[in-house]
């Protein structure tokens, strides 16, 4: 019997010095699965505008707004995002000051909405990697003036007043989520934004077209809620 004892002994010495140099050798993966399937993202920054040849376009300012994410299946998710950029705009004439250009009489609000949809693809896919997310994302919408007409208009001919109107918007970007905690993430997002202006009929002419494309660099940062 004691024979017998000695020997389950030295099995279980045996088995627990085999097993020890096993479980060292476990590493943990620096891959996290990430649950949640929708997010919501609050965040603020900077539009950097190109007022096109003629500055007639908006002037660069800080930015706020939303976006709402939903996932897709694997590395893709939807997004829907609306910005609010409360913006100026130089006013011109069409007389000519020497060595400047365009006559400025002023400025007026141009208070933007941005509105788009977007296709985003996770690099990561649907998990992180040591807590972060990097992302490309592509998608359009549109720019929307609040502001309407304003009295500096009036003082200018109809021809050569400027209205930014209503524009169809497209956007490249790329950004990264660091997720503090399973469900609440900081994220960094930088895009290229363009849109057109439409240049006042007084102004074409001599290199200058009737529309113009442009493009915007928007950088912001947010806190995401992953639910």
């Amino acid at each position: 019997m004691s024979r017998m004892r000695s020997s389950l002994l030295m099995a279980v010495i045996v088995g627990a010095m085999a097993a020890s140099p096993l479980s060292a050798q476990t590493v943990p993966s620096p891959y996290r699965h990430l649950e949640s399937r929708q997010s919501l993202t609050f965040f603020g920054g900077q539009l950097f505008t190109d007022k096109g040849k003629l500055g007639l376009g908006p002037s660069s300012k800080q930015a706020a707004g939303v976006r709402y994410s939903i996932r897709l299946g694997g590395p893709f998710s939807a997004e829907a995002s609306g910005t609010y950029l409360p913006s100026t705009r130089a006013v011109f004439d069409t007389a000519l000051v020497a060595g400047e250009g365009l006559r400025s009489v002023g400025t007026a609000d141009l208070d933007l909405a941005l509105v788009t949809a977007s296709l985003r693809f996770d690099l990561t896919g649907p998990r992180t990697y040591h807590g972060f997310q990097p992302y490309i994302l592509v998608g359009g919408g549109a720019t929307i003036d609040l502001s309407g007409s304003s009295a500096i208009d009036e003082q200018l001919a109809p021809k050569a007043r400027f209205r930014f109107g209503t524009r169809f918007a497209g956007q490249v970007g790329a950004g990264v989520e660091w997720f503090a905690t399973r469900r609440v993430a900081l994220r960094f997002d930088a895009r290229d934004v363009f849109w057109r202006l439409r240049i006042p009929e007084a102004f074409v002419g001599d290199g200058v077209a009737r529309t113009e494309w442009v493009q915007n660099l928007g950088v912001s940062l947010g806190v995401v809620y992953h639910f």
